[in-house]
């Protein structure tokens, strides 16, 4: 008869059967917590004012007896100021002792208190007449014969009327706690009975209702493992029953599905698989743990790897390059493409047998799922050797013209000086001024020659770094002293963060030049009210420096090429002497410390430029 019942009628009946039990083990408890509420009643309502008043009688009136002895001593203001808050604060607690007298004794002590009170204000009325007199001796002598053991005779009260109802309470507690026995142990026994019956009861409606939901569960483990020729078998009416026969016509039309598809399956993997192989290009594919999956054979050409022996393991145990796996993490946090650092194009040179070295563009592309979260990141290095040798071309023809330059531009300079000092002949005014504006032009021609050859020397490997571990804060002082008198005409407020402690392993001067030159360039850009703070930020294994500046920010056409070889950006305020370099020399200072610069910026709102360092090993 139980099969040909449904399933919600054998719920409703196991539910009306719980909630008779549950009511009849609920109106005992209830029975037994109205019992103990009365004597719970009988402790606080009786005798908790009575404390409560009593213990705020004894604090005022140590407050008093303080404010008297202060009195004595001199402070008579601030001693009457106490004594009469306090005195207030007594006679507020007496009376509520007075309206909550539920003890004989209580009674007593109650107008003992009432009387030894009065006394006791006499006597501080007594000792105040003889303070407004000058009698100080006095006064503390009769406050040590006469108002300190009547203090003590109050507090003796005090401190009965406490006892009597803390006395009281404790046989009250007794008595509740006798009925709180009862009530446990009675409604212990009944809660056995009901729940053994319960129990009973219980493993029979289960077994009705469980034991068909175990079978259907075991049938769908295993088609869920893949074995769709099981059919659930279950001969019950209700609704699972027919769930499992629902079931048993979805796994049919599964089989006929997975039979449909697999080859396709099977196909498009081999198809994306040989697609990734027959790139040219190295390309690797890492998951949201940062654990390689997939390496085509130009990366393993590359790392000298073999995919078959790095796959589930984290990159940067088979690979030891920072920049690409920052950009990984970058990619997976923000969900985007990344191309280095605000677009700008990264170079390394793999450490293999290539004496002449390659260089590639790194890019990192997310494969999101579903739901939109990134599981995937696939990193394509892009071979630009053949750009980096035109780039190293075109450098040392500039290299070679700028020391071509030199010479001449010497030559001119020092001739024009000698006109200008009429070494060789009076000029007129007319003269002059041309004169002036040709020695300008030459100076900044060797200016602009000079960065040529800083930037070329650079280029080619043969600066001079002298690394040593340098304190940030000394980097910053040494940064911004130059500019302290520009940026004060200016209106601009130049900061540095607190960096206590920080150091970085770097070339003091060299550093100190690149943020020089940011400083430089923010002043450019900013006016009265402005601010130039300096910061610097430990992250992981690098320090990341930066010169963030509230100016007018940096148009979005620029951010990709700012660091550049002579872009300048818009129209520059400097662009008499500016010769759009410093900015391309601060970037190969910064990539010969092992480290690399970006900026950040919206127009109007101020840039950011950061770059990192490496720290002290």
């Amino acid at each position: 008869m139980a099969k040909n019942l449904n399933l919600r009628t054998k719920i409703l009946v196991g539910y009306l059967i719980t909630v008779m039990i549950i009511i009849g083990v609920a109106s005992w408890a209830i029975y037994n917590f109205v019992s103990l509420n009365e004597s719970i009643n009988d402790i606080m309502v009786e005798n908790y004012r009575s404390v409560i008043a009593a213990e705020g009688m004894m604090e005022a009136l140590e407050r008093q007896d303080s404010a008297e002895l202060i009195f004595v001593f001199g402070q008579q203001k601030k001693a009457l100021d106490i004594f009469k808050k306090n005195q207030m604060q007594f006679m507020k607690h007496l009376s509520r002792a007075e309206d909550n007298i539920t003890i004989d004794k209580e009674k007593k002590i109650i107008a003992n208190l009432n009387q030894e009170y009065q006394n006791y204000l006499e006597m501080f009325s007594t000792l105040q007449r003889k303070a407004d007199q000058s009698k100080l001796k006095e006064a503390q002598n009769f406050y040590l014969e006469e108002v300190m053991p009547q203090f003590e005779k109050i507090k003796t009260e005090t401190r009965d009327l406490l006892l009597v109802n803390q006395n009281h309470m404790k046989t009250a507690q007794e008595k509740a706690n006798d009925s709180a026995v009862k009530a446990v142990y009675s409604t212990a026994i009944f809660s056995v009975i009901a729940t053994i019956f319960a129990i009973l009861f219980g493993i029979y409606i289960s077994n009705l209702i469980i034991k068909p939901v175990k079978e259907l569960t075991a049938t769908v483990k295993e088609i869920a493992a893949g074995n769709l020729d099981h059919e659930i078998k279950m001969d019950t009416k209700d609704e699972i029953g027919q769930l499992a026969h629902e079931f048993n016509s979805m796994t049919e039309r599964l089989k006929e599905f997975e039979e449909m598809n697999v080859g396709k399956v099977i196909e498009e993997k081999n198809k994306s698989e040989a697609i990734v192989k027959s790139i040219s290009n190295p390309l690797l594919v890492t998951d949201e743990e940062n654990k390689v999956q997939l390496m085509n054979p130009k990366a393993e050409e590359l790392f000298d790897l073999n995919e078959d022996n790095i796959v589930e393991t984290h990159f940067l145990e088979s690979i030891d390059e920072d920049r690409i796996f920052d950009l990984i993490t970058e990619t997976l946090d923000s969900g985007e493409e990344q191309v280095g650092k605000n677009n700008e194009v990264i170079t390394f040179k793999p450490d293999n047998n290539d004496s002449k070295g390659h260089y590639f563009r790194i890019n990192t592309t997310p494969v999101s799922d579903r739901e939109g979260n990134t599981n995937l990141v696939v990193t394509l290095l892009e071979d630009i050797t053949h750009l980096k040798e035109v780039d190293q071309m075109k450098s040392e023809f500039v290299s070679m013209v700028s020391h071509e330059f030199r010479t001449p531009l010497t030559s001119m300079n020092m001739g024009i000086n000698m006109l200008l000092e009429e070494n060789i002949g009076e000029i007129n005014e007319e003269q002059k001024e041309l004169l002036e504006v040709a020695k300008e032009d030459c100076e900044h021609l060797n200016n602009l020659v000079d960065d040529l050859l800083d930037l070329s020397k650079i280029e080619s490997g043969e600066i001079d770094l002298e690394f040593d571990a340098v304190a940030v804060k000394k980097i910053f002082e040494a940064s911004i002293q130059p500019f302290m008198t520009q940026a004060e005409e200016q209106g601009v407020d130049l900061i540095t963060e607190e960096t206590n402690g920080l150091e970085v392993y770097a070339d003091f001067n060299k550093i100190t030049w690149v943020i020089t030159n940011l400083i430089g360039n923010a002043l450019r850009y900013t006016g009265k009210g402005d601010k130039i703070k300096l910061l610097a930020d430990k992250k992981g294994h690098k320090m990341h420096i930066s010169v963030a500046d509230t100016g007018e920010g940096i148009p979005k056409e620029y951010r990709h090429k700012i660091f550049k070889k002579f872009v300048r950006v818009g129209d520059d305020k400097d662009e008499e002497t500016g010769t759009g370099l410093g900015l391309a020399i601060s970037k190969e200072i910064i990539e010969a410390h092992g480290g690399r610069i970006w900026v950040e910026s919206e127009v109007g709102e101020g840039s950011i430029f950061t770059f990192t360092l490496k720290l002290p090993k």
